[in-house]
């Protein structure tokens, strides 16, 4: 890792014991049980205020990374094929949820292969006239910076989405990922009823989203419709255990950043050791920090990021290959990525765990 930048940013909260932690999790969540409100209540409230103050923007909890990523789409309106610029290297999840809104997903490169962000000349390179925004990702935790896709969006006139699913907790020069979209979305957990939120610093956005969260509405007022539309017939309302676990993890954040912090720097050191290159902090910008839940590291040949995967997986360790969307999907569209083929081949994406550098020492 870099040794300028490998510094954790700080937020206020208390580092707690894990035990502890789970203990009082579980009271909060018995006692949204007891107060009678399942969706919407007061732990609900309190999600979205401390939210508030952590992102400085207007918060909307809801069901999950999903449910908001989805919201987002459908509030800024995609429907009727509108295309949606987004990273090649976005999952077909990410993909699937921008046909689910009724749009069209349209593929752009990245900047580098390590540096496996939207980029901003290519996006601009690919709108058109059906063109309705711009989604980045932050991919892995890592902050993408957005001054470039800001500039594209404002002068094209479309919308800049952020997806910072797996980045709570991601800095740029000190402020928390999801600043620049006119919708970022988090997520608290993989599960789709983990919890998630909505941030935008425009009020209007934020009643459309509230409306659309207890419905599922399209913008005609008509109901969605879709296969999967029974499943939606309660909306995406964030349940009060979920926003009881969302709370306690917003003010855990602090710790679990040092601690994630901490375990990466070893395991990196492990990684570069063994031959490979391991974004680490200011991997795409000096200010950018981000939130440790992985580590992305492009091995020297596929072989040998083949060799490093299989062995982290018999190990019981959690990593996965860069997979884009466009190469499962035959139905979209295709062009010339270099950047997104080399980190397809080359990157993979190990979860942070306590003890990875000493279980890395024993396949490496």
């Amino acid at each position: 890792m870099d040794s300028r930048d490998d510094k954790v940013v700080r937020f206020p909260g208390k580092r707690a014991d894990s035990t502890d932690s789970e203990r009082e999790t579980a009271d909060l969540a018995a006692g949204a049980l007891k107060s009678g409100w399942l969706t919407q209540g007061s732990a609900a409230v309190r999600l979205q205020e401390t939210a508030e103050a952590y992102f400085e923007r207007h918060v909307v909890p809801v069901a999950g990374g999903s449910a908001a990523l989805h919201l987002a789409l459908l509030t800024v309106d995609v429907g009727d094929g509108r295309e949606v610029i987004l990273p090649a290297t976005s999952s077909p999840s990410i993909a699937n949820l921008v046909i689910l809104a009724g749009g069209r997903p349209v593929f752009a490169d990245i900047e580098a292969p390590n540096r496996p962000f939207l980029e901003a000349a290519d996006a601009n390179r690919l709108i058109g006239p059906g063109t309705r925004a711009v989604l980045t990702v932050h991919e892995a935790g890592y902050p993408a910076l957005t001054d470039g896709l800001r500039t594209v969006a404002d002068d094209r006139g479309l919308t800049l989405l952020e997806d910072c699913r797996s980045a709570l907790g991601a800095t740029v020069d000190g402020r928390a990922v999801g600043a620049a979209g006119a919708l970022s979305v988090f997520a608290f957990g993989d599960s789709p009823s983990a919890g998630g939120l909505v941030t935008t610093s425009s009020e209007s956005l934020e009643r459309h989203l509230i409306a659309l969260r207890s419905t599922v509405i399209a913008t005609d007022d008509e109901c969605f419709s879709h296969d999967c539309a029974d499943g939606m017939v309660n909306g995406y309302r964030i349940d009060e255990a979920a926003a009881s676990a969302g709370v306690r993890s917003m003010a855990e954040l602090a710790g679990a950043l040092e601690r994630r912090h901490d375990v990466a720097a070893a395991a990196a050191e492990r990684l570069t050791a063994a031959g490979l290159e391991v974004l680490g902090a200011g991997s795409n910008g000096a200010g950018a920090q981000p939130n440790w839940r992985f580590l992305i590291a492009l091995a020297p040949t596929r072989e040998r990021r083949d060799e490093i995967v299989s062995a982290c997986r018999r190990a019981g360790l959690e990593v996965a290959m860069p997979v884009a969307a466009f190469t499962q999907q035959a139905q979209l569209h295709r062009r010339a990525l270099p950047n997104t083929r080399v980190y397809c081949d080359l990157g993979l994406k190990l979860a942070v765990v306590p003890g990875l550098a000493d279980r890395l020492a024993t396949i490496l």
